[in-house]
């Protein structure tokens, strides 16, 4: 099953501070060894935060007081991972195998109930539902439930190696074999036009209530670009690179609909430390804003990016804590990270969460 996430060839191009004016070309990617600065912001209090934690146990964690309350109702002896749809918490189990598919929980409070079984499972758009992509014969079928677990509407069938990972104002988005991408239709499957809009494109992100998406496009010699897209059009307006030395994984939406949250990330930066840089692209400006404390090394598999109904961006994961090129064990830790644009710093506080388990924000 393809992950959410797939990473391109690396190329970095100058682009645009949080004043609108052009930014510096970034350095070439260093060969040797060099330090990277640590996380670092003033403390965290009073949040409001909740976060899921998930490996062989899962709880729930209060970010404020460190409160944990184990969720009921999962068979022991398995590994879940989790996320949100909408303002509910899911919890599946690893899949061991294609053909030995794990299930799909909801919780209700703090206990979980079974959903359905799959493979694969992802948000639905409007976060009333939830996606699953399990085995049918000789491929896989998608099909999305409500949280009561009916069906919302007919199944179709999928490539397994190719299902779709993500819902959004485009449709469902899936990742080919050959690296491309397709948009695909809710009801059937099918591809949609969209996807044939801009050969070699891959979508990062959608936003909430404008038909655009964040695209990135890789040229004959491995240069990356980036561009916003109008479906109805299918005309991609050029998006200047920012001065970042990672490369563009992942766009989040925030709710007011005009901002978008973009990870850029290097999982092989000099030495065993892996770069995270995330910065916040207005789409009606083209502007961007590097988020305080950027970057920072971290272990990407286990960050996240959510945005809270009242616009404070989120991260969560495990951060290098230390500027060492090869950092030990004991120098990561957990962290969560609250900002709200236009603020000159981030807030930060260490979670009471082991290496292997991951945090992501729960809503209430």
């Amino acid at each position: 099953m393809r992950v959410a996430v797939v990473l391109a060839a690396v190329a970095v191009v100058a682009g645009c501070t949080s004043s609108g004016t052009a930014a510096p070309p970034p350095t070439a990617f260093a060969r040797g060894d060099r330090p990277m600065a640590p996380l670092a912001g003033e403390p965290l209090t009073g949040s409001g935060l909740r976060v899921l934690v998930t490996g062989v146990h899962v709880y729930l964690l209060e970010v404020d007081s460190g409160r944990r309350t184990a969720v009921k109702g999962l068979p022991p002896g398995r590994e879940y991972w989790g996320f949100a749809a909408g303002r509910t918490v899911v919890v599946a189990a690893v899949r061991p195998g294609r053909r030995d598919p794990g299930r799909v929980y909801v919780l209700d409070g703090v206990r979980a109930r079974a959903l359905a079984d799959g493979v694969w499972a992802f948000a639905s758009r409007d976060g009333r539902g939830v996606w699953v992509t399990r085995p049918a014969g000789s491929r896989c079928e998608l099909r999305e439930f409500s949280f009561t677990g009916t069906a919302s509407r007919p199944g179709f069938p999928v490539d397994c190696d190719e299902a779709p990972f993500a819902d959004s104002v485009l449709g469902l988005l899936a990742n080919r074999n050959d690296g491309t991408m397709a948009v695909l239709s809710r009801d059937s499957g099918r591809p949609l036009s969209v996807s044939r809009g801009e050969p070699g494109w891959q979508v990062l992100g959608t936003t909430r209530r404008q038909a655009r998406a964040l695209v990135r496009s890789l040229g004959a010699s491995g240069s990356e670009s980036l561009g916003l897209l109008d479906p109805a059009t299918r005309r991609v307006t050029p998006v200047p690179f920012p001065a970042t030395e990672g490369r563009a994984a992942e766009a989040v939406p925030g709710p007011d609909g005009r901002l978008l949250a973009v990870r850029f990330v290097d999982p092989a930066f000099p030495g065993p430390r892996q770069y995270l840089d995330v910065w916040v692209l207005d789409i009606g400006t083209l502007r961007w804003t590097r988020l305080p404390s950027m970057p920072v090394p971290a272990s990407i598999k286990t960050t996240s990016m959510a945005w809270t109904p009242d616009g404070r961006l989120v991260l969560t994961g495990d951060y290098v804590m230390t500027d060492k090129v090869y950092p030990a064990e004991p120098d990561y830790a957990s962290m969560v990270v609250d900002w709200r644009p236009g603020e000159g710093a981030v807030r930060v506080k260490r979670l009471p969460v082991a290496r292997g388990e991951v945090a992501v924000l729960a809503p209430r």
